[in-house]
């Protein structure tokens, strides 16, 4: 987040015109200080607050721009590029932890995902630094996240948008984008995001995304990192609240927490995994108050 999203969504939250919980993470390297300088926002105001920070290490595999160890496909040796120096990289982890505040970043490509974990090697931490993307990285890199405390938070929708793609630039390693069920176990609290505006929210069709694991050509890429719709929904739900340390409160229905949840026209758990396309939501409750209805 920059200073003009800022603004926006300041002022939208002073003229209460937000009706659903937006955290927002401020760009480390240009903006620090609007988080330093907003204490206010540091716990929601009218739905919307600063949850830390956000730092990129590295591009897109798609666009051949992740920073990766082996190089792509027909490329020569080029392997992607990273964007901060290990000494620049170091400076932001280092000022986020001493200010006890959450660090997203931006991995794509395994070195950058190995960038960032030697930064944070040896480093105690209980702010549940995330790792934003993660769709290189590698099996054996995932002990390390979880000795951190580090949460992998993987945009499996690129298997469907780009896996052919990945697969042109990777060949046979784009079996291993978004290595999920290899996440689930090393009993680590996995999430899905979808990166808007890169593609349009859904999480449900990250749900089916995560199970599925289907190209647009129809080809399923790495059969063997498919997980269970349940384990899916994990994502989304329980696992999502416990990034934002709001487990206590959201991500289940249990007596005591707040009644955030949505009402679907069938149960994701008992259809054909490619039925969970064609689910509709029938109702939103935010707070205990209905704030979508689908007309019938």
């Amino acid at each position: 987040m920059k200073k003009e999203e800022f603004i926006l969504l300041d002022s939208l939250a002073k003229e209460n015109k937000l009706y659903l919980d937006v955290i927002g993470y401020i760009d480390i390297k240009d903006n620090q200080k609007l988080y330093q300088d907003n204490p206010s926002y540091h716990q929601y105001q009218n739905h919307f607050k600063l949850g830390g920070y956000k730092l990129f290490l590295d591009g897109s595999p798609q666009g051949k721009t992740a920073w990766i160890s082996k190089p792509y496909l027909d490329s020569g040796d080029y392997c992607g590029y990273p964007i901060y120096q290990d000494k620049e990289v170091k400076k932001y982890v280092d000022s986020a932890l001493q200010e006890q505040v959450q660090l997203l970043t931006h991995c794509n490509g395994d070195m950058a995902a190995k960038q960032l974990l030697d930064v944070f090697k040896q480093k105690a931490t209980n702010t549940r630094p995330v790792m934003i993307h993660c769709q290189i990285l590698q099996p054996e890199q995932l002990p390390q996240l979880k000795r951190i405390g580090m949460i992998p938070s993987f945009f499996v929708n690129h298997i469907y948008y780009w896996g052919d793609i990945h697969l042109k630039n990777l060949g046979k390693r784009a079996n291993q984008i978004s290595c999920i069920h290899s996440a689930l176990k090393q009993e680590l609290p996995y999430t899905f995001h979808q990166d808007s505006p890169v593609i349009l929210p859904n999480m449900l069709e990250s749900v089916w995304c995560a199970c599925k694991r289907e190209t647009k050509a129809g080809l399923i890429l790495g059969e063997n990192e498919q997980i269970s719709v349940y384990n899916a929904l994990k994502g989304v739900t329980i696992n999502a609240a416990y990034q934002y340390f709001e487990e206590k409160y959201k991500g289940s229905i249990k007596e005591g927490k707040i009644a955030d949840l949505i009402i679907l026209d069938k149960n994701p758990c008992k259809i054909a995994i490619d039925d969970i396309l064609k689910i509709n939501i029938l109702t939103t409750i935010k707070d205990g108050k209905v704030v979508y209805n689908k007309k019938l």
